[in-house]
């Protein structure tokens, strides 16, 4: 008896267009952007984008390259996705007879990048990017979802209750994935721009020494963890909810934009063992939480699990692939949030602040989100108590290279 079986498939309703420069897409002498369809079909006539790159400088027309118009069918809208050429700031790599120094990474799902570099002064600096926003957002579209499907299930399909649960699912995805794409972004802002810090550190150590035309080259190396997220059902290696946080693990994106805004190649190495050895004395031990202690007892070392990882992994590649201990190590440890956002101190403070007003007679209290604003100076509130706080300064360094710019089609 034969089976009437064929492959699944599913025919496509959209596909992105790519228009090629000079010849898919030109600027009319009404200062419009057209898009050409082909011969003997009518052209995509839009208003003309502004492209702005980030160190905020408006891309002119003559820089840009391909363009495609692409249909996100979450957010149900158009949008043309922009190639251009910028001035290259790209670090120098690796060459012959060039000064190296090599910055580690340490990615994780908790914390995506950890990273880790040695100091002129023979420490090494770390740096810990906290993902607690990424995870948020994750978590949030988690729930959403399940409970919009429990209720979809219940209904029947085609029906308008269905649809407009369809339509919320889609909306609540496609608001995620941009919350999600920048975070991604942050991330790696803050990594380029320890890498650069870094970079500079050692460019004017080399030159005090050697003179002023010597270039220093950076590499960054991370551990490899590709395809950790595959098999773990079938092994038995993962609890349920790490294998959902191991499946929306989005590594690749972040080392990709890494090696953008760097204009590096990112190395891979083996991270084996790396969280659990002890930098100072070799000692393996497993660790349960957030903070590695050494089970050596002369030695009694205490650090960020991630930290230990970074510093592992640098060690790993420097030395090719072996642990070295060094008992003098010094490690300096910098955590820093990957988007804006409230602190302990700034909620308390302004609690402490709203209070003082309410006491003085104001009339009307100031809003949550003007806090932000008066947390980065010195005040004073109307009953004359000065009020000093400190915010996290999230500031993006503009990326190198070939950039990419959105742009919404109405």
């Amino acid at each position: 008896m034969g089976l009437k079986a064929r492959a699944p498939w599913r025919e496509k309703k959209y596909r992105p267009l790519s228009f090629s420069a000079k010849f898919g897409w030109r600027i009319t002498p009404e200062s419009r952007l057209a898009l050409s369809l082909g011969h003997g079909r009518g052209r995509v006539v839009l208003p003309l984008p502004e492209v702005i790159s980030r160190d905020g400088q408006p891309v002119s027309p003559k820089d840009w390259g391909e363009i495609r118009l692409c249909w996100d069918r979450n957010d149900r809208s158009w949008s043309l996705h922009i190639s251009y050429t910028a001035p290259s700031k790209a670090l120098p790599g690796r060459a012959e007879g060039r000064p190296m120094v090599t910055v580690a990474i340490d990615e994780g799902v908790i914390n995506p990048m950890t990273l880790a570099a040695p100091m002129p002064d023979g420490g090494m600096k770390v740096l810990v990017v906290n993902g607690r926003q990424g995870r948020s957002a994750k978590r949030y579209r988690n729930k959403v979802v399940a409970r919009l499907t429990s209720r979809m299930s219940r209904c029947k399909n085609g029906s308008r209750k269905h649809r407009r649960l369809v339509a919320a699912k889609k909306q609540v995805e496609a608001k995620t994935e941009r919350r999600l794409h920048d975070f991604d972004h942050q991330v790696c802002a803050k990594a380029e721009q320890f890498t650069r810090e870094v970079h500079e550190t050692w460019t004017e150590h080399h030159q005090e020494i050697s003179g002023p035309a010597t270039v220093v080259g950076v590499r960054l190396v991370a551990g490899d963890v590709r395809g950790i997220e595959q098999n773990t059902n079938k092994k038995r290696r993962a609890s349920r909810s790490t294998r959902q946080q191991l499946s929306q693990w989005s590594r690749g994106r972040q080392e990709d934009f890494l090696q953008y805004k760097t204009g590096l190649r990112l190395e891979h190495i083996s991270e084996a063992h790396s969280s659990q050895t002890c930098p100072r004395c070799n000692t393996r031990t497993k660790v349960r939480g957030r903070e590695y202690v050494c089970k050596n007892e002369s030695c009694g070392f205490r650090c960020h699990r991630d930290a230990v990882g970074g510093v592992n992994i640098h060690t790993l590649a420097v030395n090719d692939g072996t642990f070295v201990p060094d008992p003098d190590l010094d490690i300096e440890v910098t955590y820093r949030r990957s988007q804006t956002g409230w602190s302990s101190l700034q909620r308390s403070l302004h609690a402490y602040h709203q209070n003082v007003l309410g006491r003085a007679g104001a009339a009307c209290r100031e809003e949550r989100r003007s806090a932000q604003n008066r947390a980065t100076r010195t005040g004073t509130t109307a009953a004359g108590v000065a009020v000093d706080s400190a915010v996290i300064s999230d500031d993006i360094t503009a990326h190198p290279g070939a950039g990419r710019a959105l742009a919404r089609v109405a």
